[in-house]
Formats: C-alpha cells, sequence, structure tokens
C-alpha cells in the first residue's frame, strides 16, 4: 500500500524546483492554484485560469467528471468564515483551507501530498484522489508550467528589490504594529503563480500571504518597488480579523462622521490613505531617514495627499514606541479625518 502511494507521487512530478525566502515560487502551489482555477469549485476563484484552458487544451467530458470530483473534495475540507459588517475596510475570503495553506508551504507536489499524509490533514484515500486528478491533467498543465520555471526567476529578482530597499526587514516593525504572526508564514510572504497574458497581474490575499498571480513574459516590467510595497501594506490591513474591523469601523465612523458625507469611494476614507502613509512615507523613510522628503510624495487625491502625510507622522511616533494598530490609534486617525474636513 506504502509503495503504490509513493509511485502515485512520483507520478505527480512537474519537474520544476526553485529556492525561495520572502518572494517565493513553487511548483506545488503554482500546480494547486492552476487546478483550483480550473475547476471554478466555489465563486470567487479567479476564471481566467479556466478560459485560458479550454481555448488551449478544451475540456472532454473525463476532464470535466474530474473536475467534479475535485470541487466534492475542495469543498468538503474548506470552511468559510464571515465577513465584516458595516467595515470601512477591504474584505477578502476568510476561511480555514488546510490544502492551499500546505501546498503553499512546500516546493514540490510530492512533499506537499506526504505532508497531508503524515500529519493527518485529510483523509488517505482523499489524498490517493488529489494524485490521480494531477496525474489525469499532469500533461496540459507541465505545458504551463514549463513557462513557469521564469517565475522562480522572477521571485530572486523582486527579493532583492526589497532587500535592497530594506523592506524585508523594516516590514517586520509593521508586522509587529498591526500584531499578526506573518512574519512566521512559511513558503514566502509573497507568492508567485502562473497567470495568462492579460492586461495586468492579479492579486489575493490569504491569511496574511500574498498570492501575486503574473505572466513570466507579459507582466514581469509592471511589478517595481512600489507595487511590491503596496501588496504588502495591503495584505497587513486586509489581514486584520472580523471583530476588529467591526470595531475599529465604529471607532472611526464615531470620530470622523463627516467622512460619509464626502463625495470619496470607501477605501479612500481611511484604508488607502494609510497604505499610502505606510508604503510611500514610513518604509521609505525607514531606508533614507533623515535624506527624505515626505513633501515629494504626491497622490492623485487630493484628500488621500493630505491625510496620508498626517498617517504616516503617527505611524512613525506609534511604531517607534511599540503602539500597536488598536482602537486609540484609530481614534486618533479619526480625529485627524475630522479636524482636516473642518478646515
Amino acid at each position: 500500500m506504502k509503495t503504490l502511494f509513493l509511485s502515485l507521487l512520483l507520478l505527480c512530478s512537474f519537474s520544476i524546483n526553485a529556492r525561495g525566502n520572502f518572494v517565493d515560487y513553487s511548483e506545488s502551489f503554482d500546480v494547486f492554484q492552476l487546478v483550483d482555477g480550473i475547476s471554478q469549485w466555489r465563486e470567487g476563484t479567479p476564471k481566467e485560469y479556466r478560459t485560458y484552458y479550454e481555448e488551449k487544451f478544451s475540456l472532454s467530458s473525463a476532464d470535466k467528471e474530474m473536475l467534479e470530483i475535485y470541487k466534492a473534495l475542495r469543498e468538503k475540507y474548506h470552511k468559510a468564515y464571515p465577513k465584516a459588517q458595516g467595515s470601512i475596510f477591504s474584505e477578502v475570503s476568510l476561511s480555514a483551507d488546510i490544502l492551499s495553506r500546505t501546498f503553499a508551504s512546500y516546493k514540490t507536489l510530492d512533499r506537499s501530498l506526504l505532508t497531508l499524509k503524515k500529519k493527518k490533514l485529510i483523509e488517505v484515500e482523499d489524498i490517493k484522489t488529489l494524485v490521480k486528478i494531477y496525474k489525469h491533467f499532469k500533461k496540459n498543465i507541465s505545458t504551463i508550467v514549463r513557462e513557469s520555471s521564469l517565475l522562480a526567476q522572477e521571485a530572486k529578482r523582486l527579493e532583492s528589490i526589497l532587500k535592497k530597499s530594506k523592506v524585508t526587514n523594516n516590514i517586520k516593525k509593521l508586522d509587529r504594529f498591526f500584531d499578526l504572526p506573518t512574519n512566521r508564514i512559511v513558503g514566502g510572504r509573497i507568492k508567485l503563480v502562473w497567470w495568462p497574458q492579460t492586461d495586468r497581474p492579479s492579486i489575493d490575499f490569504q491569511a496574511g500571504r500574498v498570492i501575486l498571480r503574473m505572466n513570466p513574459i507579459k507582466h514581469a516590467k509592471l511589478i517595481d518597488e512600489e507595487f511590491l510595497t503596496q501588496m504588502l501594506i495591503h495584505s497587513l490591513i486586509i489581514s486584520q480579523g472580523k471583530t476588529n474591523k467591526e470595531n475599529f469601523s465604529k471607532v472611526f465612523l464615531e470620530n470622523c462622521s463627516k467622512i460619509k458625507d464626502k463625495d470619496l469611494a470607501k477605501d479612500l476614507w481611511f484604508e488607502v490613505p494609510l497604505i499610502e502613509a505606510l508604503s510611500k512615507y514610513y518604509l521609505p523613510a525607514a531606508k533614507l531617514k533623515k535624506k527624505f522628503n515626505p513633501y515629494t510624495v504626491k497622490a492623485e487625491s487630493p484628500w488621500v495627499d493630505v491625510y496620508s502625510k498626517y498617517l504616516f507622522g503617527l505611524v512613525q511616533y506609534s511604531v517607534k514606541n511599540r503602539v500597536k494598530f488598536d482602537r486609540q490609534f484609530i481614534a486618533t486617525s479619526a480625529n485627524y479625518c475630522q479636524n482636516l474636513l473642518n478646515l
């Protein structure tokens, strides 16, 4: 039985392996995301994977049957949590997804599948089913994964950018500020996965991890330091729990009630100015120190431009004095908001 199981795993190897650290590409998560997307097993799964696969390879009746089996298996081990109500923050699907987390943590499919078995995270029969599904789609998906080998090189390029700008070090202070265990994520804080040649890459967030879906040929030139730092900051804000989002939203709106009367999209009230304050002010200032001039930074929205500068000062003080992203920080931020609107 054990020998048969291991031989099935060996049939699943897609022969791409890559090192990674803060920014990472792995065969395991890439293949997992591809099959996840092709299956369209739940609402919100990126449709571009299914569209691309159908156009390039088509879907046979046998393919569709396998995808139905996959859908049932994914639903079996996926638990979704309710979203925050009345929140001023962006929402992301919150769930306990042991499959996604496991495949993101290891380099190869073999290792991920063996971990599921060794730790008894899912039933052995379901692991065998996964192996059969991956084996079924191996030929076509291997064609895609061969192009993905370029993402291993891209991960190194992006890691170098973040190290040079000291983001990989300074983001740890923001992990503490937001009181999140994001520094303990295994398998890369930013995870690269293959994406068709659309106009732009796509971004998703899972438990503090940034999933950057990109085409290594089409999208590399679009991704720079600013793009990466804004993604990272957004992941910290969006990863706040449901209760925090609801309570912080109440505090903010109680202290800056006038913002609701301003002709602005809800994300511009506080979230976007905070992202700007952290990504365009705090992190560059942490690197450049006294050489950093906040008045050279401009935003498209006049409100965001002014408010983010106030938030930058508050963030700088808070991080230096080990103050958390808590009720008091939100209340002070809201007071700044109200005072600006009263001018």
